[in-house]
This record gives structure tokens, sequence and C-alpha cells, in this order.
């Protein structure tokens, strides 16, 4: 059994990555100004998933649209089923990408765009694993259902709705993280601080705006602030002394003086693995005098709070667990003008942590700055019993194919299985390997995607036989 399905998987192996590459060339970006009843992410978005249900129909596989916000291809008989979690909506491509992030360029073994490990390409791995199963004729007791969500990175809206209109698995996996196994996923909160300008300028010096950040879940690797009237070889000789490294610089425009800072975008859940721009360019504003007192002391005292931490503890928050680490948080995105600012936050809390708890404090701090606190989204943490049947066959199956031993791990990152009950993260990152999800440069290494396929075609099949 297992060698059969190796070898179909080797057969399709260059289909695989053709596919990936076309997948990868739809900009499948959320998009709430192109929508419809039907089309409720944007016409791209629903491009990447007719495109997906097209694929399985051409593999002779059964699939369906679930209104728009989801759907499934799907394999086997049987009165249960097995899902496999995947999403075809990708983040911004953000900057300083060496390649076109919506080519699906191939160098040196690495197939490179946005998507391409988050999560289009291992959703296609998956979509073969189903074909080999199916053409292999093997003997099956249940039905394995590729789901297919397009609202993964800004609130899994489709998966709800899924969940509403159609049937449960009884297990599954989500090829949306890392291996081994993610049996545990960090709280997820969501919020922003708004903040008025009601007082006059009184000065020459204005602060016209401050924009940065692109996504609440994606550590922002650019931010500017425009200050009108003021002096720009001040402010240069400012950044000599504290910022000489080239992150922080100036533009002169016609609004006034362009203050530039250049980060490391990361995904928000792994906020160590870059650099904030937006904390980096606020820290520099402390240095600077311009008009407008509360604007300026609203931008003094959240730097203050915040300096260039990812745990929230100069914040008051910081906290920790055994089994899923310690609270990391994100400041995603800036938008500030003369009379309005606000800054959106991205918090990842221990699974044993109430979140509550955190949101008390997060009020307190937002009072005390003179802020108006707004959640945008909470989600629960995750966590499976590592004694469940289904995880045992998962782990017995990356030991016999790797032969590693199969660890559970928990992450920062949110996926379906949150939603989904009994479901754990299965993939696709392998244990040493860099994250890059939500980063500039995404890509898959070639052999380790002919892996990744293998795994999850005896997965799937070890958990329908």
């Amino acid at each position: 059994m297992e060698n059969v399905l190796n070898i179909k998987i080797d057969e399709y192996f260059d289909e695989i990555v053709k596919n990936i590459q076309e997948f990868i060339k739809i900009p499948s970006v959320l998009d709430e100004d192109d929508t419809d009843e039907n089309i409720p992410f944007g016409r791209k978005i629903d491009e990447a998933l007719g495109w997906i249900l097209k694929k399985g129909e051409e593999l002779g596989l059964k699939s369906v649209n679930v209104d728009g916000y989801a759907g499934y291809v799907e394999i086997g008989r049987g009165s249960e089923m097995v899902g496999i979690l995947g999403h075809v909506d990708v983040v911004p491509a953000g900057t300083g990408w060496s390649v076109d992030p919506f080519g699906g360029e191939i160098k040196e073994g690495k197939l490179y765009g946005r998507g391409s490990v988050d999560d289009k390409g291992p959703v296609i791995a998956a979509l073969y694993a189903l074909k080999a199963i199916e053409d292999s004729r093997l003997p099956v007791s249940k039905r394995a259902r590729l789901i297919i969500g397009t609202d993964e990175e800004t609130g899994a809206r489709c998966i709800k709705h899924y969940l509403e209109k159609e049937e449960q698995p009884v297990c599954g996996f989500s090829p949306d993280a890392e291996f081994p196994i993610i049996y545990a996923e960090k709280g997820i909160l969501r919020f922003e601080l708004i903040k008025n300008f009601d007082d006059s300028p009184g000065s020459e010096v204005i602060l016209k705006k401050i924009r940065g950040g692109t996504r609440v879940n994606v550590v922002p690797d650019y931010a500017e602030a425009v200050i009108k009237g003021a002096d720009g070889e001040k402010i240069e000789s400012r950044i000599r002394e504290r910022e000489p490294s080239g992150k922080i610089y100036i533009e002169r425009s016609p609004e006034g003086i362009v203050i530039k800072a250049k980060g490391i975008s990361a995904h928000a859940s792994y906020p160590e693995d870059g650099e904030n721009a937006i904390q980096m360019l606020l820290n520099f504003l402390t240095l600077i005098d311009f008009g407008g007192k509360e604007a300026k002391t609203f931008i003094d005292a959240v730097a203050g709070r915040l300096k260039m931490e990812s745990d929230g503890k100069t914040l008051g928050i910081s906290c920790s667990d055994s089994v899923s680490g310690a609270l990391t948080i994100n400041l995603g995105v800036v938008d500030f003008d003369e009379k309005l600012g606000k800054l959106k936050f991205d918090v990842r809390y221990p699974v044993t942590i109430d979140g509550n708890e955190i949101i008390e404090k997060l009020k307190k701090i937002a009072g005390e700055l003179g802020a108006e606190f707004l959640i945008n989204q909470h989600k629960l943490p995750l966590y499976v019993d590592p004694d469940t049947e289904f995880i045992k066959k998962l782990q017995n199956v990356y030991k016999k194919m790797t032969g590693d031993e199969p660890k559970l791990l928990s992450i920062g990152g949110g996926t379906y299985c949150r939603y989904v009950k009994n479901t754990v993260s299965f993939g696709p990152v392998f244990p040493g390997q860099k994250e890059l999800a939500h980063q500039k440069d995404e890509y898959i290494a070639l052999e380790d995607l002919r892996r990744i396929a293998k795994i999850y075609v005896q997965a799937i099949y070890e958990l329908i036989k």
C-alpha cells in the first residue's frame, strides 16, 4: 500500500509543481471593495476557489462550491468523513521580494510565491493525495474531504459558513502549520486603540500622518510619518545619532519631511523573527518635537509601553505556560492623521491563560492612554487530547515516513482546527526550517514538497482505510 501510493505521487509530481505555479499566479488577497452576495471576499479569491474546484473535477473527483465561502473535493465511501482543512486566500505580498510574488518562479530547487507554503502548495499536495488514493483503488471505509476555505487569513468567516451548511468531519488535519503535529494553538486577540486629537497644533511643525503595515497578523516591514515644517537636517542628525544602520531615513516631499522606517516582515505569531517598522518609527518620533500635544503625548506613551518588545513585558501583559509558551504581541497597522490615530494589534496568548484577563488589562491601559479600546476578533485557544486515536495514527505515519520522533507541538498561529472539532495541524513546515509564511520571498523546496505529498497521502489513507 505504502509503495503504491508513493509511486502515484512520483507519477503526478510534475503536475503538482505546475499546478502550484499556476495557482500562485492568482493574487487571491481579500478585497472587500469587490464583493457581492455570491463573492464574499473579492473576485480574485473567488477565482482561486473556482480554479481549485475545477482542478478537482478535471482529476475526476467530486467537487462542490459552498456558496462562494468555501468548497470541497471528496473521495471515498462510508457514513463518516475525514477532513483536510486548507485555504486559497493569501496575505498581501508586502515589499522587498527578489522575485515576482505572484509569478510561481522556480530557482535552485525552490518554488517561490505568495502562498507557496501558506497554503496553496500544501493544498495542491493534499489534492493529489486524494487522487492517488482514488486511482489506486485501495479499499476504504470512510470518505476524505479536502475542505477549502477562502478567509483563513482575515477571520475564518468561510469555515464558520461551511460548518453551518455542511457536514462536520469526525477527525482530520490542516496542512497549514508545522510538522510533526500541532495539538495546541494559542488564543488570538485582535484589537484597536483609537485616539481622537481635539487640540490645535500650536506650532508650525505639524504631524500630518503616519502610515504603516498591511495586515494585523503580519509584522510590518515599512512605516512612514509625514511632518510639515520640520527641519530635515536636524532630523537627519537625530537619525545619525540613534539609527545609523539606515533602517530609518528621510525623504523630502511637497507635504513635508517623510520619515521612513524599514523593518523585516514575519508572521505575527513569530514576531521575534521580524523587525517591527511601526514600533521602530514610533520610538524614533519620541525624539521629534511637533505641534499637537495630544498626538505627541499619545505617541510617546505608546512607544514607551511597547519599546521594541514583542512579549508585552513593559505593557504589563506578558505571561507563559508549559504547553504553548509565551504571549506575543504585534503592532500590525498604524493610521494617523491630524485628528485621529488608530493602532491595530495582534496578541497570541498561552492556552491555559484566561483571555478575559488579558482584555481587562488592555482596557485599563487604553483608559490610561485616553484611547478607545475596540476588540475586532477573539479566538479561544485550541487543545486536543494527545491520546486521541487519530493523533496516534498521524504520529505513526510521520515516524514511518521520516524516521523522526513525532513530537506534539503548540503554536501561536491560528488555523481552522480551532473551529473544527477533533482536528490538528500537520505540516507542511519540517522541524528546524525557517517559517516563511507571510514573509518576502516565501518558497517551498521541491524535495520538501515531494515528501509532504507522500506524508499526506499515507496519512489520509491511514485515516480512511
